[in-house]
């Protein structure tokens, strides 16, 4: 499994603050070690562990994104994915033919969607 297929465990815990909940099947289990002190790690849900966060995959966030952010006329809105020159993702959203909104970056594809979502659901959008 790799880690940057998930959300990291500091942005799902945004996620779960913000209310936003994903049935996802990893999730950020907690684990107490007496050199560190509390440590994270991407657990599957089928291991014994309960998670503390869900860490959903960049499909599992998109299936959260609504096709329409209004209801005035259904209007399609538009998710841009670029990458700037460090590959990092950069995601900026377009409510109108005219305008782009900046949305967010972040290091991996699933984190500036969660982001995003956080974002939207803040701003009252979604």
């Amino acid at each position: 499994m790799n880690p940057k297929h998930h959300t990291s465990q500091p942005i799902s815990k945004q996620l779960a603050e913000a209310g936003i909940v994903i049935e996802s099947e990893y999730g950020w289990v907690g684990f107490i070690n007496d050199n560190r002190g509390e440590y994270f790690e991407v657990k599957h849900e089928r291991d014994s562990y309960p998670p503390r966060y869900p860490a959903p995959i960049a499909t599992e966030l998109l299936e959260r994104l609504p096709k329409y952010l209004t209801d005035e006329d259904d209007m399609n809105w538009h998710l841009n994915i670029s990458y700037d020159d460090y590959n990092t993702p950069y995601l900026s959203y377009q409510l109108n033919e005219m305008e782009w909104f900046n949305a967010v970056t972040a290091d991996t594809a699933p984190n500036a969607l969660a982001l995003l979502l956080i974002r939207l659901t803040k701003d009252g959008l979604i």
